[in-house]
């Protein structure tokens, strides 16, 4: 074995790399990693300041009724983790709202991985415009949290899908699988940027 690759399995451990297919493909990973991060942050801030001011139209204080803390309103908000904004859109079922209808009705996830479907399977129920929300918010908060804990965004699964895939249902409980392949990842998250408005796409480069 090279010296090189010696002192790599010594700094990393071989747990981690053997989950990469060389050593380059792991500091590729950190690479993406690096160029995404500023990406998702504010992915992340305008998501629930959104959410924050979508809900605060109807109830003014809708967050301290359910987090009890002696905080600032915005110390509240930036607490909370993108989990947290994902529970509420669910409960209060405000997915259409978080983008616009446009971004929504063109969204093509086939964009991102070739095999992603816009029907659900049993009855080609079509994926509707709350489906397309939800199905961004989970990759979204996927990538993130594989990222921030800096595991493999290249990892392709036994059946050829990228790991990075979401499962959502409508209500007959049909299900479908949406991905992102690793080499779309960033402009996933462009797109989504862009939909908030066009010049964030290159915000903080």
């Amino acid at each position: 074995m090279k010296p090189y690759l010696c002192n790599l399995l010594q700094l990393f451990s071989q747990s981690r790399l053997s989950g990469y297919t060389n050593p380059q493909e792991h500091e590729q990973n950190l690479y993406l990693i690096a160029h995404i991060a500023h990406k998702i942050g504010i992915l992340e801030i305008i998501i629930r300041n959104k959410i924050n001011f979508l809900l605060s139209q109807k109830d003014s204080q809708w967050l301290e009724k359910i987090v009890l803390q002696n905080q600032s309103r915005d110390s509240i908000i930036s607490a909370q983790n993108l989990g947290f904004w994902l529970k509420v859109v669910d409960f209060y079922k405000i997915h259409n709202a978080i983008f616009k209808a446009e971004f929504l009705d063109t969204l093509d996830f086939k964009k991102y991985f070739d095999k992603n479907k816009d029907t659900f399977h049993t009855n080609h129920t079509r994926i509707m415009r709350h489906h397309k929300a939800k199905a961004i918010l989970l990759l979204l908060r996927l990538i993130r949290n594989r990222a921030f804990h800096f595991e493999n965004l290249y990892k392709i699964v036994g059946n050829g899908y990228p790991r990075l895939n979401v499962k959502i249902t409508n209500k007959h409980n049909e299900a479908v699988y949406i991905a992102i392949h690793p080499d779309k990842i960033v402009e996933f998250l462009n797109d989504l940027l862009g939909s908030f408005h066009k010049d964030l796409v290159h915000y903080g480069e």
